[in-house]
């Protein structure tokens, strides 16, 4: 199934659009995890994994972080950069950056772009390029199964995969523990909210 190109394009045909939604639910006032994972990383220096247009890691550099954002979409990544951020455009499964490189790493609904048997290939690149006693946080939309989902507002379609708890720490727990895990209802969709802290070497 070819679920990377489409995904791609609905992003970039959509990029203003989808920005100006992502954007309405960066409510910081109700969002606890973000000061949650400034006070769980052991240092600065931060990988925005997935980064959308920005507004996550537009907050973490004004609290003072060093953000690195990557994202698939060149549109998604124009709209970063317009924001003063340092993003590029990186496929999520073939990161390249050098080992050790972060404290932390915040996925908020990126890897859920990703197909169920390749998330173990992603989460060891994560678990190579993050720090000893490092931290991800992963959001993902909670559900079973995966496939291409039409999007509400264009012609276009992006593919989801869908997540159980117990089914997603199977994969990441080799690499990252689990420390705190919520779930979130948004109008209906809820989101499946962990922090993990990377295992030693």
């Amino acid at each position: 199934m070819d679920y990377k190109q489409p995904t791609m394009d609905s992003y970039n045909q959509n990029a203003e659009l989808l920005a100006a939604k992502f954007g309405r639910l960066t409510d910081l006032s109700r969002r606890t995890e973000f000061p949650r994972f400034m006070e769980l990383i052991p240092g600065k220096r931060v990988l925005d994994l997935g980064c959308g247009a920005g507004d996550h890691a537009a907050y973490f550099q004004s609290q003072g972080l060093e953000v690195t954002c990557v994202d698939l979409s060149d549109e998604m990544v124009r709209l970063c950069r317009e924001k003063g951020l340092d993003a590029r455009v990186m496929d999520i499964e073939n990161l390249t950056f050098d080992d050790g490189s972060f404290d932390g790493v915040w996925a908020v609904t990126s890897l859920l772009h990703i197909p169920k048997q390749r998330l173990p290939a992603v989460i060891s690149q994560l678990y190579g390029i993050t720090k000893d006693d490092g931290m991800l946080y992963v959001c993902v939309k909670e559900g079973d199964g995966e496939r291409m989902v039409p999007d509400k507002f264009a012609n276009t379609e992006r593919f989801f995969s869908f997540w159980k708890e117990k089914e997603l720490n199977g994969i990441i727990a080799p690499y990252f523990s689990p420390i705190e895990t919520c779930h979130v209802d948004v109008k209906g969709t809820v989101f499946l909210q962990t922090f993990y802290r990377r295992n030693s070497l």
